[in-house]
């Protein structure tokens, strides 16, 4: 999974001369307008040396901050060679949005300055496992002076494994608190996170003229970050809804049920779609709602489906007239199928 950023000229130079210059111990790096890019780096306070790594560590306390991820690359002298080691340090309380871009970015950055050029990878979400000699001594495993090659499998496994945290995050964060990047948790009802995030007025204007059979979708506009209007068709039957549905990007869709005064709210994010859309849509479709709210509508159904494919008409119509048996009210639900089932209200 990858997020779309890439290498800038800037860090290729930089990592060059960091590459050549054995007495520069660390070249951090961040990212800055979708590309990656170097930050000072960080020279050894004496001659390198086995032992001038630990001496060295300390120093990367002025680029460790409590909740901003940064990437560390670190030259690691031993008896063989001046290895470099690739460290990804994505703090346990950053921004969920950092967390999701920085761990989806590590794989793209080892990958564009050369794989081959660095022994080691090293994931770490505590200071002490940044700074720490302890830490390091335990990475060694058979020596102080062992550096041993993570296997890529597993290097793969804990990439997404952070990313999948990061989404959970979008999806259960705590109203009021900053996440960063372009935008502020917001009040709400529930537990769920809301970006505030610009909505263009032709999306407005649309979920104002949302009329019976009406359907409207909505969705992020990545470069400028805005929700903007995405498609708005009337006289859509249930069962043909899905066919207008993107099958590859996210969509907040707003369908006003044929014959009835209940507008239902489907929210699709398809597998497929890049990180970043996932990232943005997730942590933004409470404000969808809101201002489809103050617009006018009145949300009291919600929908959550990984496609297209799993909003039918039955499922629809099951949403307007549910059985006896559940009540007259149901909450946010994904579509019935195994392990699709979320009884959850947002």
């Amino acid at each position: 999974m990858q997020s779309g950023i890439t290498v800038s000229a800037e860090l290729q130079d930089a990592f060059a001369r960091f590459n050549s210059d054995s007495s520069t111990f660390c070249l951090p790096v961040t990212i800055t307008a979708e590309t990656l890019t170097p930050l000072d780096p960080i020279s050894f306070q004496g001659s390198p040396s086995i032992n001038a790594f630990f001496s060295a560590l300390p120093q990367l306390s002025s680029v460790l901050q409590p909740k901003t991820p940064v990437y560390l690359l670190l030259r690691r002298p031993s008896t063989a060679s001046n290895a470099l080691i690739a460290l990804t340090y994505i703090p346990s309380n950053a921004p969920v949005r950092a967390k999701t871009l920085f761990a989806s970015t590590r794989s793209t950055l080892t990958r564009e300055l050369g794989t081959e050029k660095f022994a080691s990878t090293v994931f770490a979400t505590e200071e002490d496992e940044v700074l720490g000699q302890d830490a390091w001594r335990e990475r060694d495993g058979e020596g102080p002076n062992a550096i041993s090659r993570e296997d890529m499998m597993g290097e793969k496994e804990r990439e997404l494994e952070a990313v999948r945290k990061a989404e959970a995050e979008a999806r259960n964060g705590t109203p009021g608190r900053d996440i960063g990047i372009g935008g502020t948790f917001g009040p709400g009802s529930g537990s769920g996170m809301r970006v505030s995030m610009p909505v263009d007025e032709g999306a407005k204007s649309a979920l104002r003229d949302l009329q019976d059979g009406g359907l409207v979708q909505l969705t992020v506009d990545i470069p400028t970050e805005t929700i903007v209007l995405a498609d708005s068709q009337s006289g859509v039957e249930a069962n043909s809804v899905a066919t207008h549905i993107s099958s590859s990007s996210p969509r907040y869709s707003f369908y006003h049920y044929p014959g009835s005064d209940v507008v239902i709210f489907v929210y699709t994010c398809p597998t497929g779609s890049s990180i970043k859309e996932r990232m943005l849509h997730a942590s933004s479709r409470r404000n969808a709602i809101t201002v489809a709210e103050q617009e006018g509508l009145k949300i009291e159904k919600k929908i959550e489906a990984s496609g297209p494919d799993e909003i039918t008409g039955d499922r629809l119509q099951e949403e307007v007239t549910p059985a006896r048996d559940q009540g007259p009210t149901r909450g946010f639900a994904r579509p019935r199928r195994p392990g699709r089932l979320l009884s959850k209200t947002w």
